[in-house]
């Protein structure tokens, strides 16, 4: 999601830092340092993350840039617990064993290596909604990308769930897939020693492919929103609701993990407004693209001003093994052709190398997922 909300770090004038919530479109222009911060902490073990970015001129092109070394934690608002985050592959998560649960209130304290510290307001955790049911429809023309001028296939993902009665609910949905992954490295103009990519001074193809020593899955996260409130079906069942389109990148079997957020009323205003922004960025008639206050601030400066939202929820998930061995259509990303090392008389510095670790992190796993068929 991150990738498509950068393009909206702006400068905001000083007549929008309040303490209010809501989310809104004020005027604005690009500043470098400027500090964007997403984070969720979920019922979901494994869910909970923050990502920081800041807002760079590089080259003459404005982008954002992962923000490195700060220090990041998680804070029970009701008992003072402090839960500590760790850097780790483009964003800070907790132990893999944190989970929030309902009734508890959580906020985030940032300090970042330059000095500069944000918090949030408290976030209440709410009862999660069960899903009890999910599905996966192929469709060869799944979402159009403006990019290639084409349509691409994959699957959309559509879920039931039964809404509660009497009760106002917001829903957010976001997924992880997991598929086959069979390299584990690829060395470009080297060689893979020691854990790491070197040169060597013998000549070397393009590339070498390192497969993985175990088996390992690839992760990988939307890049879209996906929102719901029951203002016309409360205490109704929702059928077949699509929550999720799952893009044909390769053709290996895939599990995909939906969880279902339970939001409060301010964090649904927030990703609704982030939403229309995004969708309707690319349009013709698209209005500009606007910065969003959310519910994050300086406690030492009020007109620092800090984008995004922190988001403490209640999860349910469910997910669903999906065969793509016999889809005729061409897959997104195709894999280079493997480049193996040779172990036979090789040229190369010993010792020789084939494989190579199934590095835990947030793209990569050892862990086969539940559902899982082999």
């Amino acid at each position: 999601m991150n990738k498509l909300i950068v393009k909206f770090l702006f400068l905001v004038s000083p007549f929008f830092l309040t303490s209010c919530i809501d989310p809104v479109e004020p005027e604005f222009e690009f500043k470098e340092g400027l500090v964007f911060i997403e984070g969720i902490a979920t019922t979901v073990k494994g869910g909970s993350y923050v990502i920081i970015n800041k807002s760079v001129n590089e080259f003459g092109i404005n982008k954002t840039k992962f923000e490195n070394g700060a220090s990041v934690s998680f804070v029970n608002s009701l008992t003072g617990q402090v839960i500590e985050l760790v850097e780790l592959e483009g964003a800070y998560v907790p132990s893999i064993e944190f989970k929030a649960n309902v009734g508890e209130q959580w906020e985030i304290d940032v300090a970042l290596e330059d000095g500069r510290q944000y918090r949030s307001q408290p976030e209440t955790v709410l009862e999660p909604v069960p899903i009890s049911n999910i599905k996966a429809t192929y469709n060869p023309e799944l979402q159009y990308n403006d990019g290639t001028g084409s349509f691409e296939p994959g699957h959309a993902i559509s879920i039931t769930f039964n809404d509660p009665v009497d009760q106002e609910n917001y829903y957010y949905w976001t997924f992880k897939s997991y598929e086959n992954l069979l390299v584990c490295q690829v060395c470009f103009d080297g060689i893979y020693r020691d854990g790491i990519c070197g040169p060597t001074s013998i000549s070397t193809p393009d590339y070498f492919s390192y497969t993985c020593d175990t088996d390992c899955w690839k992760i990988r996260y939307p890049e879209s929103i996906s929102l719901f409130d029951d203002k016309f079906s409360n205490g109704k069942t929702t059928t077949d609701l699509i929550v999720a389109n799952v893009p044909l990148y390769t053709k290996e079997n895939i599990v995909v993990e939906i969880q279902q957020l339970s939001l409060t009323p301010d964090a649904f205003d927030y990703y609704k407004v982030l939403k229309d922004l995004v969708d309707n960025n690319s349009g013709f008639n698209a209005p500009p693209p606007a910065a969003l206050i959310g519910n994050i601030y300086n406690p030492n400066d009020l007109n620092d001003f800090v984008f995004g939202r922190f988001t403490a929820a209640a999860t349910s998930s469910v997910d669903i093994f999906i065969k793509r061995g016999d889809i005729p259509e061409n897959s997104l990303d195709p894999q280079k052709p493997l480049s193996i090392e040779p172990t036979f008389m090789s040229p190369y510095p010993p010792p020789a190398t084939i494989e190579a670790p199934c590095n835990e992190g947030r793209f990569k796993t050892a862990i086969q997922p539940e559902a899982w068929m082999n």
